[in-house]
């Protein structure tokens, strides 16, 4: 039976997080971001959306911040960052060849992910 982590991790699957301040949303919302990524999607498909231009700019520096350790970090490293965030053992090594591309197709996509607040998406 999956864990609720390995669940909310699972780009495959709706679901909604409902937690306190402190309890590490930003880390489950940036990770579902970067397993998206992995799967394929393209940055321009996805939309993440938060309350405060505060909490848009972290997640979007702590993106910036995995994707760049993803692209140099040590293939152990890299490795460990993936079994976190729910890649099985068997598809590390798929993950790994992928993660290590994300940096610059992240970077490079025109459009790009959209990491905003709902006032600011609405404007858009």
């Amino acid at each position: 039976m999956a864990s609720s982590l390995q669940i909310a991790l699972d780009p495959r699957r709706s679901v909604v997080v409902e937690a306190c301040a402190g309890s590490g949303k930003t880390w489950l919302l940036v990770s579902r971001v970067l397993r998206l990524l992995l799967d394929g999607a393209q940055p321009s498909e996805i939309l993440a959306i938060t309350f405060t231009r505060k909490a848009a700019e972290e997640m979007r520096q702590r993106l910036h911040d995995w994707l760049r350790r993803l692209a140099v970090a040590s293939d152990e490293e890299v490795r460990a960052m993936l079994r976190e965030r729910g890649i099985a053992a068997r598809d590390e090594d798929a993950g790994l060849a992928k993660a290590r591309d994300l940096f610059e197709r992240v970077l490079c996509a025109q459009p790009g992910i959209c990491i905003t607040t709902f006032h600011g998406w609405y404007l858009q």
